[in-house]
């Protein structure tokens, strides 16, 4: 055991988002802040005395994927900054110039599943953005998409969701829930979600095909209409701070 511990560093604001997927849990709940936390080692995992921490703001539109390398890069410098004060005592494994984490203010970030990134828009565009965001990278975010809805042609289409921006998060009466069009700029997609809430879609990835911006995507349909696939209406697991 080294004489003077072993640190670590944590890509949130400890104790929140102990574990697996502490970035893209905190992207899904849609935090305005996130940060790194230097941390000595201890048996349970991430659980250790606080040695240095930094915030991050977040602007409500970075992916997990790449904000994870600018936390670590932060807290790289973090850690070399803290180093002399453990190298002279002030700072040692026992806690001693430490934060001792709060055990009743710990939450975990559960490791991501492939079936979480299905988007069905049954919730809050803000929630669907927000997912879009955590799980950028892997698993990705995927829509099932109607193409020619009921007409000859029908087509389901499975996407990835590759990048999104928000244009109304409060819901309302909308006509046409389930349509998909393209916006005034001509450069995103409008989804309307179940509460009427509005998301645009800016770059897709269709089967087997590079991501692509939406206009590509829309124009390569050839004036064929577009739905979001209809699925039974869920509040869903919104969590907390949406």
């Amino acid at each position: 055991i080294p004489d003077c511990g072993t640190l670590n560093i944590h890509p949130s604001l400890l104790p929140k988002y102990r574990g697996a997927s502490p970035v893209p849990r905190s992207l899904e709940t849609g935090d305005k802040v996130t940060g790194v936390s230097v941390l000595f080692t201890v048996l349970e995992m991430d659980a250790g005395p606080i040695a240095a921490q930094e915030e991050y703001e977040l602007n409500g539109n970075e992916k997990a994927d790449e904000l994870l390398p600018i936390l670590f890069e932060r807290g790289s410098r973090l850690l070399v900054d803290t180093l002399p004060a453990v190298w002279s005592g002030d700072k040692t494994q026992d806690g001693t110039g430490c934060v001792l984490q709060d055990e009743e203010a710990v939450t975990h970030a559960a490791k991501m599943s492939k079936e979480e990134g299905e988007l069905w828009f049954t919730e809050n565009a803000k929630y669907m953005h927000n997912k879009v965001r955590a799980f950028a990278g892997w698993p990705g975010t995927t829509a099932e998409l109607i193409i020619d809805p009921r007409g000859e042609a029908e087509e389901k289409m499975k996407v990835k969701v590759v990048t999104t921006r928000m244009l109304r998060e409060e819901g309302g009466a909308v006509l046409g829930v389930h349509e998909v069009r393209m916006n005034k700029k001509g450069d995103a997609m409008v989804v309307t979600c179940d509460d009427g809430s509005q998301l645009e879609v800016l770059q897709v990835q269709p089967p087997n095909k590079r991501a692509m911006d939406a206009k590509s995507f829309w124009n390569g349909l050839k004036g064929r209409r577009v739905e979001r696939a209809r699925v039974p209406w869920s509040p869903g697991e919104v969590p907390a701070g949406q």
